[in-house]
């Protein structure tokens, strides 16, 4: 999610049963130059992973896991991908590399979706980031279907051969909009794809039109992947691998507690907040009023006198640069 997964959104999925949250994408060459692009993209705290329960298949029983940190990279330069993941490091438990976004800036600075038809550079970035951190850390990427499936098979194999540790793919062109259905069958192909190496088969998750935890399982179950990944659908529902129809408004205060006196900018929150609230406005009109709100103050006392929602007891946000 470009700049909508910040580090108070992810906390809050992960209290929700989100086991692996990413950053929004981070571009590698400012974030390797600039100090102030460091400090505006990636801020964390102690506590922003979760944790679960994972049912030991051979034990029959289960136990706690604490969820993990993945910083997403955009870029297509192989040193400044492995400077920037190298700065990352020590605060995220993976890196993952963006070869999916469809915008239009990213295709034409050649990142995101116009690495698709690259599986070299691909790999070469693989290789950036390994020649940094050393081969175990956990690299990925998170790829688009294409119109022809060859060239989806020869970047996922490329990628294996660079030994990524696992691929997101979303089930949709970079020509596609999100309107336009998934195919199923694609993420199944690809999945298929990275089963079928010397060195084993290499995880895939699946994305892509994910708004309820029965969205999840049947993808799951569709497409033969280990897991999957949702956006839009957390943004509406952050609650959603809980198994909730809608957050609860306990999870909508968590929100703007985490949110509060921490910087997290006035636009984004107001966003957030708005997707959060779309299946608790009565109707159209409260909606556009709730939009209409232009500062912290009057979005809280909405929240108060609407839902009876206020901040509780703050815990702090770190940046870490």
């Amino acid at each position: 999610m470009v700049r909508y997964s910040k580090v108070q959104f992810r906390q809050l999925v992960s209290e929700y049963e989100t086991h692996i949250t990413f950053t929004p994408m981070i571009l590698a060459q400012e974030f390797s130059l600039s100090q102030r692009a460091r400090d505006s993209d990636f801020s964390t705290n102690a506590s922003e992973r979760g944790t679960f329960k994972m049912m030991e298949v051979t034990q029959h029983h289960s136990r706690l896991v604490k969820g993990a940190l993945i910083a997403q990279l955009g870029g297509n330069d192989p040193f400044f991908m492995g400077h920037a993941a190298e700065l990352l490091k020590p605060f995220v438990d993976g890196l993952d590399i963006n070869c999916g976004c469809p915008q239009s800036w990213a295709y034409k600075e050649g990142i995101g979706s116009a690495l698709l038809r690259k599986p070299d550079l691909v790999r070469d970035l693989v290789r950036g980031i390994k020649a940094r951190c050393g081969e175990s850390f956990p690299v990925s990427i998170k790829i688009r279907i294409d119109d022809d499936l060859a060239n989806t098979s020869r970047l996922i194999k490329t990628a294996m051969a660079a030994h990524v540790s696992f691929i997101t793919v979303h089930g949709r062109t970079r020509h596609q909009a999100s309107s336009e259905p998934v195919s199923y069958d694609a993420i199944k192909f690809a999945a298929q794809e990275a089963t079928t190496s010397a060195d084993g088969p290499t995880p895939t998750i699946a994305n892509g039109n994910i708004f309820t935890l029965a969205d999840a399982q049947r993808t799951r179950e569709l497409c033969g992947v280990r897991g999957v990944m949702s956006a839009r659908g957390l943004q509406e529902n952050p609650a959603l691998f809980s198994g909730y129809e809608r957050i609860p408004l306990a999870g909508v205060q968590r929100f703007i507690t985490l949110s509060a006196r921490t910087g997290f900018i006035f636009p984004l929150y107001h966003r957030h907040l708005s997707d959060m609230l779309s299946n608790y406005f009565v109707n159209k009109e409260e909606r556009k009023y709730f939009n209409s709100l232009s500062s912290p103050a009057t979005v809280l006392n909405f929240l108060e006198e609407t839902y009876n929602i206020t901040p509780g007891p703050l815990s702090p946000i770190y940046s870490i640069f």
